[in-house]
């Protein structure tokens, strides 16, 4: 075996294990504080994507030099027949449209390089098809395969070893050799402070949910490592794919990620269908396993109840509304103040004598009564009882519900033109960022008694949902969903806890590539993964016997199938993103090598590096 040959593996292996561990600080211009919805600041630091994406971009010039020079040596005549059309044909399309929205998008630099909060611009999606073709392309026999996977096993064990010293209290970003790390890429050193709890898990990837995605993708692969061969690699290679497993476990329960326990409980599921299926398999065997895991399962829980409740009740039982306030709307020279009951109040005011007079009619255009106490507005009618009005000048009025504790400052403005000869009076809102902004029509679906339901989702997404019938051919731009989002719902906003925040991300890493690329390329993002499970079902489903590439193969696509699952409440991100693509592209490469070598179990072939 040529050792040149060995190169790509190795560089595919940094991919899939470097990239999610690289931590470091990265000082950059945000370019959002001309927008109403965002404070004055136009600086920050970003910790854990920025030097993820550009060791990518790295990794990805180095494996394109590397297939040139071996093609250029007349080395790469046989990568042609490798390339699969009904994998090319869908990947092809997702990144053409990924790069046309990006091209077409109204903030082009944001779309291209990446920015606040995400760093995913187009160039980063580009370096993930760019894995993923090189990974089914290069890994293509046994040894690359088992290079690939034992550096990959190696970089994983390193970060499961980070995150069970971090659940365990010893955190290494909060010593200072962890700080040095942190501050190494700028000059300015930084004292950090950190969101998160002692004990609790983030690992590298920024942020807890993450972990969870990182754990539903990576834990099933390791597991697949796990044989009963007595070489003595094999047993290395068992041993610490055991420990691994056992850290990337504790890894996931500290890091409270309920998603990620979905994630790793679907592939469960998809595995037990594999061997219910399969008629030549031992049902006993079959169900002393399925007993191991309900008891390893039910002993995490019983031993994190109070967070496990907590998890499962924002899904099941999360906290109800609590306002009076649905929404705000300036129209007709009127304040339409919509209720929690869905009731319409048209609130108008006029100056006299240096006070502001107010009048309210319903929807129906019904007077309602206002009458003062205690220096505050009220209304008589029940069905705005929670509401008052408290002037502090002329300029402006508070709107408030004392019941649930929350206030809305409203300044209407001057007599504004709406039209030739037509003057009407016109409402604005001051916001948590001192910043005046109109009040509009939010445009919401579903989730209306459920706004926090999975920890706000039920927010976001009822106003993620109106978004995507504008983006059914090209997208908003990569990295662009924050201009998207509403982030000017500041009555929705405050309702929910969001007060003074921005939303990045829509929590959903469907919905995301459907605002951001289009829904054309949300339809080739899946179509190219239905292809790969469709293949990988049909060679392992009913199989009389499994060899360890087959047991590799299906870890892969166990993994990628727990992530995906993961991907209904969680984004995707440079963070793991990065390692899924490169597993399905290894997955593919491995499907390949199994049919090319036949489907009889035999140890001998196993599909390590210590095979040979």
């Amino acid at each position: 075996m040529n050792a040149k040959k060995r190169i790509g593996a190795v560089l595919l292996a940094m991919v899939a294990g470097i990239v999610p561990l690289i931590v470091s600080a990265c000082y950059y211009r945000i370019g959002l504080k001309e927008y109403t919805w965002f404070s004055d600041s136009d600086a920050a630091y970003d910790f854990f994507l920025y030097w993820k994406g550009q060791t990518l971009i790295l990794l990805c010039g180095l494996l394109a030099l590397y297939v040139a020079v071996r093609q250029m040596a007349g080395k790469g005549h046989r990568w042609q027949e490798r390339m699969e059309w009904k994998y090319l044909v869908p990947l092809f399309l997702y990144v053409v449209l990924a790069l046309l929205s990006a091209v077409l998008s109204e903030h082009g630099n944001m779309a291209v390089w990446g920015g606040y909060e995400q760093w995913e611009g187009v160039i980063i999606i580009t370096a993930y098809v760019i894995v993923l073709f090189f990974a089914s392309l290069l890994l293509e026999g046994r040894t690359e395969i088992g290079i690939f996977m034992w550096i990959f096993l190696v970089l994983v064990f390193v970060m499961s070893v980070f995150s069970v010293c971090q659940y365990f209290g010893h955190d290494f970003f909060r010593t200072d050799a962890g700080q040095a790390v942190m501050n190494f890429m700028i000059k300015k050193k930084l004292k950090f402070t950190f969101n998160f709890d002692v004990g609790r898990v983030y690992a590298t990837l920024y942020n807890p949910n993450y972990v969870g995605s990182y754990v539903s993708l990576v834990l099933p692969i390791v597991l697949s490592l796990i044989g009963r061969s007595r070489r003595p690699l094999s047993r290395i290679r068992s041993g610490l794919a055991v420990v691994t497993a056992m850290g990337l476990f504790i890894m996931l329960i500290g890091s409270e990620s309920v998603t990620g326990f979905i994630g790793v409980v679907a592939s469960l599921l998809l595995a037990f269908l594999f061997v219910i299926v399969n008629p030549s398999v031992e049902k006993k065997k079959v169900i002393a396993g399925a007993g191991i895991c309900a008891a390893v399962i039910a002993a995490a829980v019983c031993l994190n109840r109070p967070v496990f409740e907590y998890g499962v009740n924002k899904i099941v039982n999360p906290t109800p509304n609590q306002f009076a306030v649905k929404s705000m709307e300036s129209k007709e020279g009127a304040l339409w103040i919509t209720t929690a009951g869905e009731d319409v109040m048209k609130l108008t005011c006029e100056e006299k004598n240096g006070k502001i007079h107010f009048a309210a009619a319903d929807g129906d255009g019904e007077a309602v009564e206002v009458y003062e106490e205690s220096g505050k507005m009220k209304f008589r009618d029940t069905r705005f009882s929670e509401l008052q009005i408290r002037t502090e000048q002329t300029e402006a009025f508070v709107v408030e519900t004392p019941s649930f504790g929350k206030t809305y400052t409203i300044l209407p403005s001057i007599e504004t033109y709406s039209g030739p000869g037509h003057l009407q009076r016109v409402f604005y809102i001051k916001n948590p960022f001192g910043k005046t902004d109109q009040l509009r029509h939010i445009e919401q679906i579903g989730f209306e008694q459920n706004q926090h339901f999975g920890s706000r989702r039920g927010y976001i997404w009822s106003r993620t949902f109106p978004l995507l019938k504008d983006h059914m051919l090209l997208g908003s731009g990569p990295n662009t969903f924050v201009y998207e989002f509403p982030n000017d719902d500041y009555i929705g906003m405050k309702n929910v806890g969001y007060d003074g925040s921005v939303v990045t991300k829509p929590h959903n890493m469907f919905m995301q590539i459907w605002v951001q690329t289009g829904f054309l390329s949300l339809l080739a993002f899946l179509a190219l993964y239905v292809v790969y499970f469709a293949e990988s079902m049909k060679m392992y489903v009913r199989k009389t016997g499994y060899r360890r590439s087959d047991l590799l193969g299906i870890g892969i696509l166990l993994g990628t199938f727990g992530y995906l699952v993961t991907g209904l409440a969680n984004d995707s991100t440079v963070a793991v993103a990065p390692v899924y693509w490169c597993l399905l592209g290894a997955g593919i490469a491995v499907n390949r090598w199994n049919k090319l070598t036949g489907g009889s179990a035999d140890e001998g072939q196993e599909c390590t590096a210590d095979s040979h």
